[in-house]
């Protein structure tokens, strides 16, 4: 342990010294790992800046950054968008939410968003054009937006998520703090260049996050045609009932309980079978999550959700039906949150 301590420092000594804008700008952190709503980068100090070098990867990606902050305290907030040669200038949006938070209008949040339901969100103001800068200390260009500072309303924890209004893939860096102070990610320092390059639509940009289907779905463009349906008589057929489930810290578990159906994912895309498959979870109507299973997690839900459901489909993605209906199950939001 002392060892690999040893050795990490050594590397963050030579890296300052090849690189000097390290000792004096933002500490760099990459985005190895597609970042989620269950899976977020945790901001270590929001007083010491940071610029997170990260994808809007596959299209309609969202990326979340998590922060504590004491009431009263204020954290910058802002974007800086590596330039590339020949490629327009990229202009992602973020919004914050947390405790407190109060928006003067409502904002213009993705149905895909994921928010408890309680905390409401405000888009953060990076004004109307970004501007074209020169960094000294590491030589690149970037097209900065404007700095925006975040009071915290209560001693708390704050999300900030991030996201291409036209679900575009591109680059950018999230910065937030502004004490400058030696660090960051030792394989960044390496590595952060690559943000100058731009991203193939059909390259997996990220080193610790694999390939999903979704995201293969959604590099190509294509989908599956999920309006054919696999038609049952109704004595056959499978049946699903959904139990949303409220929990404390704003987070819900969905729990499916399903009849004449098995959950088969290792079969998936492969000849329908009667009563095999998955399920597709929708929030209003919009498609969230592919379901492999009994029990599902959601980390929240958008402030406009009224409705939650799901629908039963074969291995090749057509809907089981009964007399033209898919089989399918729906809850009301403010039901389950009245249940308790």
């Amino acid at each position: 342990m002392a060892q690999s301590k040893r050795k990490t420092i050594i590397c963050l000594l030579i890296l300052s010294m090849l690189l000097p804008w390290s000792a004096q700008a933002h500490q760099p952190f990459c985005e190895f790992a597609d970042l989620t709503a269950a899976a977020p980068w945790q901001v270590p100090n929001p007083s010491i800046s940071y610029a997170y070098f990260g994808n809007t990867f596959p299209a309609g990606d969202i990326d979340y950054f998590r922060f504590n902050a004491e009431a009263g305290q204020s954290v910058l907030l802002s974007l800086s968008i590596p330039a590339i040669p020949d490629i327009e200038v990229f202009s992602p949006v973020m919004a914050v939410f947390g405790p407190g938070v109060e928006a003067s209008q409502p904002p213009q949040l993705p149905m895909r968003l994921v928010k408890p339901a309680e905390q409401s969100a405000m888009m953060i103001p990076l004004g109307d054009a970004a501007v074209y800068w020169y960094e000294p200390f590491g030589g690149r260009y970037f097209w900065n937006w404007d700095n925006y500072f975040f009071r915290a309303p209560a001693s708390a924890t704050y999300t900030v998520a991030l996201w291409h209004p036209e679900n575009e893939i591109g680059r950018y860096s999230f910065v937030i703090g502004q004490r400058e102070v030696f660090g960051g990610e030792v394989d960044c320092y390496s590595t952060y260049g690559e943000y100058w390059t731009p991203l193939q639509p059909g390259v997996n940009p990220y080193r610790d996050t694999p390939l999903t289907q979704d995201m293969m779905m959604r590099m190509s463009g294509a989908m599956h045609d999920h309006s054919a349906l696999f038609a049952m008589d109704s004595a056959d057929a499978p049946a699903v009932e959904l139990n949303l489930i409220p929990l404390m810290d704003g987070s819900y578990n969905i729990q499916l309980t399903t009849r004449n159906f098995t959950f088969t994912p290792q079969l998936v895309d492969q000849a329908p079978v009667a009563g095999e498959g998955h399920a597709h979870l929708y929030i209003n109507g919009e498609k969230i999550a592919r379901l492999y299973g009994e029990w599902y997690h959601l980390p929240g839900l958008p402030e406009a959700a009224e409705t939650v459901s799901v629908t039963l489909y074969a291995n090749d993605h057509s809907a089981f039906a009964v007399d033209g209906s898919p089989v399918s199950a729906s809850v009301m939001v403010a039901d389950a949150l009245a249940a308790g």
